[in-house]
C-alpha cells in the first residue's frame, strides 16, 4: 500500500467506528497514518503488532494493563480501542504515552468494525463514498421524520466529528453542533460566520453558487481553524450554506464528501420546511385581510388568531414597510427582508405580503409599549440599507389599540404615517402618534393658502438661500428642532457656537423676524414644516 494511499486516525474514526465511539486521549494526533487494523487480544500483542497498526483491543483486560501503555507506544501503533469505560489510571497512562486511546460502545460488533476498517483500508475512495451516501440516507430519514436540522446538524457532526454551522441565505444561523475542543470558541465563530464579508466572493451570487456547488476551505482567522462550506442548493439558488470546522489540517477528503452529501440533505430539509411556511403564510393571509377588512368579530378574530399562533390578548400596532422609490427591488425580497427581521423577535408578530407593501401586526410588550414597534421597525431599517444601500424604505407604525379587531385603524395610521416617511424622504419609521401638525398639513398641500403662508413667513430666507447658496433654513429648522438651545444647535450642525450666533443675527436682519415672540415662533414653526413638506412634493 503506498503512503499516499494510508487512511488517517480520523477518517477511521469517522467512517469505521461507531459513531458514539469517544476519544479518551490523542485528540491532537488524529492525522496520525494507519497501515493496518487488528483485533486482539492483550496476550497476542507482541507476536501480532507492528508499526501503523490501530488495535481493536479484545476483553478480558489484563490488571496491570495501564503499565503496558509504554511498550505498546513504542510499537508505535496508530492507536487502540477499548471495548469498555477504562479507569482513569489507564486513561492517564496512555496519554503520558503518547498514545491515541478510544472507547467504542458497549453493543459495538468487533467484527463488523474490523471488516470496515479493512474495507477503508484496502479501498479509501469506496469506503468514502459509501460512508458519505450512508450519512445522506440517516439524514433524509431525520428530514421524514421530523426531526430538525438541529438533530440533522448533530449527526453531521458526530459522524464527522467536525462543529457544525448551517446558516440560511442570510447567513442567519439556524443549527449547529459544536465539537467539544473548540466549544470555547463558539461566540467568536457565530460572530466571524455571521458577518456578510467573510462569506467567500465566489458564494456571494447565490445564483452562481447554486450552479457551481463549489466546497470551498476558508481560513477562520480564530485558534487556527478553517472551515469547509458548501451551498445548500434548491430550486437553482443558493438558499443557505453549511460549514465544517475544524484545523486544517484535520479536514479531508471525507469531511468534502461529507459536507456536500449533508448539504443536499439540508436542501430537501429546508424545502419542506418552506413549503410547511408557504402553506401557513397563505392561511396568515386570509386572516390579515380579513381582519383589515372588518369582516371578524372579537370573537372570531381571536380564534384565528390562536391558528396562526398569534395571542390575541394585550395591546397590539400596525406597521406598514414599502419601498420610498418608484423603482425599487421586488416584494418579495422586502418580504422576505422583513420576514427575516421579524423572526428574531421573541414577540408574537404577523408578516404578510400584500400588492405593495409588508403589514406587520404586532404583540406590544407590556412594560415597552410601542417601543416594540419601534424596535422591529429599526431593526427592518438597519438591514434594508445593508441588503439595499441604493433602496431606501418608508416605515410607519399605527397606534396601539387594545383589541385584535382595533388592528384595523392602527393598520390605516400606519399607512398615513409611511406614506409621509415617504413624502419626506425620512429614512427613520414614523409613528402615526408623533406626526401632530404634519396631519392638518397633508390635508392643506393642495391649497394655495398654505404655500402663501410659507411665502409670507420664510420667503426672504428662501430666496437669500438660493441666492448664496447658503442653508439659513437648515439652520433655523435645527434651531427650533433644539428648542433653542444654542449649544445643541452648533453641535447638531457641526459648526462653532460663534458661527450659530451670527447665522441667527443674520436670519433676524432678513428676515425680519422676533424670534423672542411666541406668537412669531409658532408661525416660524409651522411655516418651516410646510416648507418640508411643500420642498418635499417638488422634488
Amino acid at each position: 500500500m503506498s503512503d499516499h494511499q494510508l487512511i488517517t486516525l480520523q477518517e477511521l474514526v469517522a467512517l469505521a467506528l461507531p459513531g458514539e465511539t469517544r476519544a479518551l486521549t490523542g485528540r491532537g494526533w488524529m492525522n496520525r497514518p494507519v497501515t493496518w487494523v487488528v483485533a486482539a487480544s492483550c496476550d497476542e500483542c507482541d507476536a501480532r503488532l507492528a508499526a501503523g497498526d490501530f488495535v481493536l483491543l479484545l476483553p478480558p483486560y489484563a490488571p496491570d494493563l495501564a503499565t503496558q501503555m509504554p511498550r505498546l507506544a513504542q510499537i508505535g501503533l496508530a492507536g487502540i480501542a477499548l471495548m469498555t469505560e477504562p479507569p482513569a489510571d489507564l486513561v492517564e497512562a496512555a496519554a503520558q504515552a503518547g498514545l491515541p486511546l478510544f472507547a467504542l460502545p458497549a453493543s459495538s460488533n468487533v467484527r463488523q468494525i474490523e471488516r470496515m476498517a479493512l474495507a477503508l483500508a484496502l479501498d479509501r475512495g469506496a469506503a468514502i463514498e459509501q460512508r458519505a451516501a450512508q450519512l445522506y440516507q440517516q439524514l433524509t430519514i431525520l428530514s421524514a421524520e421530523d426531526a430538525g436540522l438541529d438533530e440533522m446538524a448533530a449527526l453531521i457532526g458526530r459522524t464527522t466529528g467536525k462543529t457544525v454551522l448551517i446558516q440560511d441565505k442570510r447567513l442567519g444561523i439556524i443549527a449547529t453542533w459544536f465539537a467539544p475542543d473548540v466549544a470555547a470558541q463558539r461566540a467568536a465563530i457565530e460572530t466571524w460566520a455571521t458577518a456578510p464579508a467573510n462569506l467567500p466572493e465566489v458564494l456571494r451570487d447565490r445564483k452562481h453558487a447554486a450552479q457551481s456547488h463549489e466546497i470551498i476551505a476558508q481560513p477562520l482567522a480564530i485558534a487556527n481553524l478553517t472551515r469547509l462550506i458548501a451551498p445548500i442548493v434548491a430550486k437553482g439558488m443558493a438558499r443557505g450554506f453549511l460549514s465544517l470546522i475544524a484545523t486544517a489540517d484535520a479536514l479531508g477528503l471525507f469531511d468534502r464528501r461529507a459536507a456536500d452529501r449533508s448539504a443536499a440533505a439540508c436542501a430537501l430539509e429546508m424545502a419542506k420546511a418552506k413549503a410547511v411556511s408557504e402553506a401557513e403564510k397563505r392561511v396568515r393571509g386570509s386572516f390579515v385581510d380579513a381582519l383589515l377588512a372588518g369582516n371578524l368579530s372579537p370573537l372570531e378574530a381571536a380564534r384565528w388568531a390562536k391558528r396562526n399562533k398569534y395571542n390575541p390578548d394585550g395591546r397590539h400596532a400596525a406597521i406598514v414597510v414599502d419601498w420610498a422609490k418608484k423603482e425599487h427591488p421586488t416584494y418579495r425580497r422586502l418580504e422576505t427582508l422583513a420576514h427575516g427581521v421579524v423572526s428574531a423577535f421573541h414577540t408574537d408578530v404577523l408578516t404578510q405580503a400584500r400588492e405593495n407593501e409588508i403589514v406587520i401586526f404586532g404583540r406590544l410588550e407590556s412594560k415597552q409599549g410601542v417601543e416594540t414597534a419601534r424596535h422591529i421597525t429599526a431593526s427592518i431599517r438597519r438591514q434594508g440599507s445593508a441588503e439595499f444601500p441604493n433602496d431606501p424604505l418608508a416605515i410607519g407604525i399605527g397606534r396601539p389599540v387594545d383589541a385584535l379587531i382595533g388592528l384595523r385603524d392602527s393598520y390605516r395610521e400606519a399607512r398615513q404615517a409611511q406614506s409621509m416617511a415617504r413624502r419626506l424622504a425620512n429614512p427613520n419609521p414614523l409613528y402615526f402618534g408623533e406626526l401632530n401638525v404634519y396631519r392638518l398639513l397633508f390635508l392643506l398641500e393642495s391649497s394655495p393658502e398654505l404655500s402663501s403662508f410659507c411665502q409670507e413667513i420664510l420667503g426672504t430666507l428662501i430666496e437669500y438661500d438660493r441666492a448664496q447658496r447658503t442653508d439659513l433654513i437648515e439652520t433655523l429648522s435645527a434651531y427650533f428642532a433644539h428648542k433653542g438651545n444654542l449649544s445643541a444647535t452648533a453641535e447638531a450642525l457641526f459648526v462653532h457656537r460663534n458661527t450659530l450666533l451670527y447665522r441667527m443675527e443674520r436670519i433676524r436682519e432678513i428676515s425680519g423676524l422676533d424670534l423672542d415672540d411666541p406668537e412669531t415662533r409658532l408661525g416660524i414653526q409651522l411655516a418651516l414644516r410646510a416648507h418640508r413638506l411643500l420642498t418635499a412634493r417638488e422634488e
